[in-house]
Parts: C-alpha cells; structure tokens; sequence
C-alpha cells in the first residue's frame, strides 16, 4: 500500500521535473536566439538542419535529464538522512520503553522495491525526449522569448492533470489507458514502486511513448526546416 501511494507521487514529480527543467533551454534557445539576432549567424554555419536541431535538442533534453538526476540525489540523501535520523529516535525511545511495547517508527516506513525506481526511471526517458521535442517546436515558432513563455507555461497544467489522475484510487491501468501519455506511467509507476512487474503493459507502454516522442521529435525536425518559422520575428 505504501509503495502503491508513492508510486503516484514520484512520476508526478519526475515528470514535472522533466518538463521544467526542459522548458527554459528550449525558450533560450530558439526564441531567445531569434530575439538575440544570432539564430541567423547559426544558420550560416557549414552545418545541415538536421545536425542543427538534433543539436538543440540534445542540449534541451541534457538539461531535462539532469534536473532529474539531481533532484533525484537531493531527495535520495533527504530521506537517507531522514530515516537515519528517525532511526536513532527509534532506538532512543526503545531503550526507555518495556519489551511489549509498539514498535518504532522505522518499521511503519513504506516498503518500495528499487528495481521498481528504476524502472519508473526508464519509463520516464521516453517522455523526456517527448517534452523537449514538443518544447523546442513550440518555442521555435513564438517570435519572442516572452511569446514562448506565454505558449510554453499553459502546458504544464497539460502534465499535471494526467498525472494527477493516475494517483486517484480506483483508476487502474487497463490497455486503453496504456496508451495515453503521462497518464500511463503514472499508473505503470504505482505498480512497479510496489514491486507488480506486467510485463505486456510495460511493454506496450514504453512502446508508446517512444512513438510519441519519434513524432514529436520529426516534427521539431519539420518545423526547424521551414523558412517562415525559422525568420518569423
């Protein structure tokens, strides 16, 4: 139960995470650059398109990846720390207390399986790659970075409400749910955190959200291509 009510917390933060750690990179990058006059000196570099925009995109999704990765250190030692610091609590107070007594409050922490996190982590790649390529296209075609802002901030009530939704009770994975972004791994992370590996929804979630993030990623591609995007000013 433990592992089934953080499961829903941790993908809700991971993708959050993964969103905004992505969103300024993307704006700085292509309306920034617009703004800054230097998108043109780029564009006259020996260098394709494609080489261009796969460029930008590593870097925004470099930058989204890491605000994960170290927010995921942050909170990893918070709750090392924590739960030393409640563990000796723990044993200070079952020192002074009678050998029937309840026990400490370490025992009563919830149980995750760490393969689980794992997992959670690599069903969050996908989606990472799909938020920055849908954030670099965006923020492309807005002319100016307070423009980009003002397309780039209403989505991320796009993120939360999926994935608020999967930490509701009574929403369970089913195949159609599989099959809708950020909702699905939402509810495939409460399982895995809770140690419930199905295989075929994992399979055909991972599956999913790749095609999600190939699309979004050719479209970054497209939209890079085209010359009344790249000069709207």
């Amino acid at each position: 139960v433990g592992g089934n009510v953080i499961g829903g917390i941790i993908p809700y933060m991971f993708l959050l995470l993964c969103f905004t750690g992505a969103m300024y990179p993307a704006m700085d990058m292509t309306a920034g650059e617009k703004e800054r006059g230097t998108m043109e000196t780029i564009l006259c570099s020996p260098v394709s398109r494609l080489d261009l925009v796969l460029g930008k995109f590593f870097m925004v999704l470099t930058a989204s990846l890491s605000t994960v990765l170290f927010s995921l250190i942050s909170m990893g030692l918070t709750f090392m720390i924590g739960g030393t610091v409640l563990a000796n609590m723990s044993g200070a107070g079952a020192a002074v207390r009678s050998v029937g007594a309840a026990p400490g409050t370490a025992s009563m922490l919830p149980s995750i399986d760490p393969l689980g996190m794992l997992a959670v982590l690599g069903m969050v790649l996908p989606m990472a790659v799909f938020f920055s390529a849908i954030l670099l296209t965006i923020s492309l075609f807005a002319k100016s970075f307070k423009e980009a802002q003002s397309y780039v901030s209403p989505l991320i009530i796009l993120i939360v409400l999926p994935a608020v939704v999967g930490m509701l009770p009574g929403v369970e994975l089913n195949a159609r749910l599989a099959l809708v972004p950020i909702l699905n791994v939402s509810l495939v992370s409460k399982e895995l955190v809770s140690g419930v590996w199905q295989w075929n929804y994992l399979a055909l979630i991972f599956g999913s959200s790749c095609v999600y993030a190939a699309i979004a990623l050719g479209l970054a591609v497209k939209m890079f291509n085209r010359e009344d995007v790249i000069f709207r000013t």
